[in-house]
């Protein structure tokens, strides 16, 4: 019985590294990320940057939350997130790791759920709405979904934060990636 290595013996010429290189699957994507471990924390740096001070004004404000609690919100959540992105970029030297800014960005998208069906207990809704945690529980599996995330934001009242940070973030990443959005300036040959 023959093997597939000596019917094509090409394959023998492709090396273990390529051959794992070049296989796809759900999980490639955690192989090409260059430190996951650092990537998460990041991430998780970027949520609660972002989403504790919604918590924290909808806590405060409980049943009363109003319009001056949104605009407190969508001034001092990007405020926090800021700051903590620049902590980040001084810590990132040390972890040789690019991609702190994706990194935060993606933990605010992907966490949005979690945090606004917290934000939301305080008044009643959330986890102590009638479905309970099994209905919250749901509402966080689907934030997963930039989309629903989106439409979250808007009822909680952090949208325009939320899109502060995201268009500020791309505003920062194609400034410091030159040309990507400011495609009028060239660059130096």
């Amino acid at each position: 019985m023959t093997t597939y290595s000596q019917r094509a013996p090409f394959y023998n010429a492709i090396s273990p590294v390529e051959r794992e290189h070049n296989r796809s699957g759900p999980f490639d994507l955690f192989s090409r990320i260059q430190k996951p471990k650092v990537a998460l924390w990041f991430g998780v740096v970027g949520a609660l940057s972002f989403w504790v001070p919604d918590v924290i004004v909808h806590v405060a404000a409980r049943r009363t939350f109003d319009s001056l609690h949104v605009w407190l919100m969508t001034f001092l959540m990007p405020a926090t997130f800021l700051f903590a992105y620049l902590v980040a970029r001084r810590f990132v030297a040390m972890h040789d790791f690019k991609w702190v800014g994706a990194a935060m960005l993606l933990g605010v998208w992907v966490t949005g759920g979690l945090f606004m069906m917290l934000a939301a207990t305080a008044s009643g809704g959330g986890f102590a709405n009638p479905e309970g945690i099994r209905g919250s529980l749901w509402i966080i599996a689907l934030s997963i979904i930039p989309l629903v995330t989106y439409m979250l934001a808007t009822y909680d009242g952090s949208l325009f934060a939320l899109l502060a940070v995201t268009v500020g973030a791309l505003l920062i990443w194609g400034v410091h990636s030159r040309g990507i959005l400011l495609p009028f300036q060239r660059r130096p040959r």
